[in-house]
């Protein structure tokens, strides 16, 4: 890696450790070696609803130089301050000490920079809290890091002092000597802060998606750079093949429910999207998918508002995958604004693949909490027997009714009429929309039970 292109910020001499922040050369994979893999998210720091976000970090062993990996959209304009500090008991009392390095303002950064610091003298191994703040980008498209919707042993995110369970920031750390086992050391132990998603019951939304053997000759493409049959099993099979960019499957709620009546898919009580999965061939790992989310406010694929899928390639069984988006702050800010799922847009995979991925697929559906989702048996039907049956209504009776002896006819649509939506629906099941025109598809691979809200 090309380091020190730019030149020093500051020197800092904090207990004999001469400290220069820095920042490296353009470079497009730059993947980070402390932080999960496919660390793809970029979070745009400019203009959001938070002012800072950092890491508390934990080194097994001396290291001579720590960063963030920051995007700045191809434009390199804007910055982002950086800050070091020694990490003490929580967060409040750590930023309420003197930082041991920073705080650094980077000013119009290369794209993709490591914004941190090197330190002539090691830094010694231990536990670290480093933050990005005062993003400014008054030029382009936004200043800030990437990131991944996963849990690393040797990371904890806060996000304006507040811990944020699944999320790991991209890093660059360099060892004064490569560690003989784990590049990270203990952690402290962090509580996940009460965002107002979610609960504790453990059976799904009635918004669900059952998938069965149907005939799915009048559907040739399934979607966008995919294409979907079905199996002997009743289960959805899908082939993105080798290639591939930005296979997408779209699935649309109001092609398969009341949306306007039914209130059981609100955001807040369901954030959790969790499908039932198999990898037939799962010899060639092809990396996450992603999830955006489609709801009253945002209603189409946007960026920012969307959540990785991570599968588990070391098993060609079923898996139950779990898209959450609860550490995505666009989301829970307006789920808890009373946001409705409108539906979402699955990309089995966000790269592209080097060979043909399959993918099956068994039921797709909403629940209160990770835990649930991973636990339900996607016994549907048991979930049908429990609901509330509907109170009985008093149906006024016709004003015109026939005589005994006089049944009368009943009145034919007349034969250029194109059926109602309702109709079509008793008639062939359901619909549902796919592909990224949001064309509605007749998919009877789909079997969905619809039902009004739930009582408690």
């Amino acid at each position: 890696m090309k380091r020190l292109l730019a030149v020093i910020v500051s020197i800092l001499m904090i207990a004999g450790l001469l400290c220069t922040a820095s920042f490296a050369a353009n470079e497009e994979d730059l993947a980070g070696n402390f932080n999960p893999p496919d660390c793809k998210t970029p979070i745009n720091m400019n203009g959001a609803s938070f002012d800072k976000l950092g890491s508390v970090f934990s080194l097994s062993t001396d290291v001579t130089f720590v960063s963030f990996v920051c995007p700045s959209w191809s434009e390199n304009y804007g910055s982002l301050t950086v800050s070091l500090w020694k990490f003490d008991t929580d967060y409040d009392t750590t930023v309420a000490s003197a930082p041991i390095a920073g705080p650094t303002e980077f000013v119009d950064y290369e794209d993709n920079a490591t914004l941190g610091f090197e330190f002539e003298t090691p830094l010694a191994a231990g536990v670290y809290y480093m933050e990005l703040s005062d993003a400014v980008d008054n030029k382009g498209q936004g200043v800030g890091v990437w990131s991944c919707e996963e849990k690393y042993p040797g990371q904890a995110v806060f996000r304006d002092g507040e811990y944020i369970e699944k999320l790991s920031l991209r890093m660059i750390v360099t060892f004064a000597q490569e560690p003989e086992g784990e590049p990270y050391g203990a952690l402290p132990k962090f509580n996940k802060a009460d965002n107002g998603l979610g609960g504790d019951g453990m059976n799904p939304s009635f918004f669900y998606v059952k998938m069965s053997q149907q005939d799915l000759s009048d559907l040739e493409e399934g979607g966008t750079s995919l294409t979907v049959t079905t199996n002997e099993d009743g289960s959805m099979h899908l082939v993105i093949p080798e290639g591939t960019v930005d296979s997408q499957l779209v699935i649309n709620f109001a092609a398969l429910f009341d949306v306007d009546e039914d209130a059981d898919h609100d955001c807040q009580t369901y954030p959790y999207l969790a499908i039932r999965m198999r990898i037939p061939d799962n010899s060639y790992s092809a990396g996450p998918g992603e999830v955006f989310m489609f709801t009253s406010t945002v209603k189409g694929a946007t960026g920012g508002y969307s959540t990785a899928l991570r599968y588990d390639y070391t098993t060609a069984d079923w898996q139950t995958v779990v898209a959450d988006p609860t550490a995505n702050k666009t989301f829970a800010d307006n789920a808890l604004d009373g946001d409705l799922w409108l539906g979402f847009r699955f990309d089995p995979l966000d790269g592209t693949p080097k060979q043909a991925v399959e993918f099956d697929i068994d039921w797709i559906a909403l629940f209160e909490s990770e835990e649930a989702a991973m636990a339900f048996d996607g016994d549907f039907e048991k979930l049908e027997a429990e609901r509330p049956t509907p109170a009985p209504t008093d149906t006024p009776a016709p004003t015109d009714t026939p005589a005994p002896d006089d049944p009368g006819e009943p009145t034919a649509p007349p034969a250029d009429e194109e059926p109602t939506k309702a109709a079509e629906k008793d008639k062939k099941g359901c619909g549902t929309v796919i592909g990224g025109a949001f064309a509605v598809v007749t998919l009877a691979a789909v079997s969905v039970i619809i039902s009004k809200k739930k009582e408690n």
